[in-house]
């Protein structure tokens, strides 16, 4: 069974717009993206957790952004399968640190007590991919 420990995360994008002139009620729409990236040996991994929202209506006096990304020692991963349920183990493991980033960056803004919903994931849902696209960045060496 496979089987994660998260190393380290860190909030690595940030962004915010809040240009509101008025009282009143802003209803959000949200985007969401998870993806996880593995060492050759897959010893390790990093995972890359997205969450956006936006005003509902279009008018662009509101939104916010954050990007965390967390660092992972992977053990007992031998196929696609096991690559599934790390990838599941990752999301639970960095969404409580993306929870509580967007809360107080939202109570900075003057939305205090803001919380994200989780987005439930389950195996169906994941898309593992092994194939290396020729326009792909470079991978940073983990440590």
């Amino acid at each position: 069974m496979a089987t994660v420990t998260l190393l380290q995360q860190r909030t690595r994008e940030m962004h915010l717009r809040n240009d509101i002139k008025k009282q009143g009620q802003l209803q959000l729409k949200s985007n969401f993206n998870f993806n996880v990236k593995y060492a050759a040996n897959n010893q390790n991994c990093v995972a890359t957790l997205y969450q956006s929202f936006e005003d509902k209506s279009g008018a662009e006096e509101f939104s916010a952004s954050v990007t965390l990304e967390g660092v992972f020692s992977c053990q007992g991963v031998a196929d696609d399968e096991d690559k599934k349920a790390v990838h599941l183990q990752a999301y639970e493991a960095l969404f409580p640190y993306l929870q509580s980033v967007v809360g107080q960056l939202f109570s900075s803004t003057g939305f205090p007590g803001f919380m994200v919903k989780k987005i439930p994931l389950d195996e169906g849902r994941v898309v593992v991919s092994q194939k290396k696209r020729e326009n792909d960045p470079p991978t940073l060496p983990i440590v």
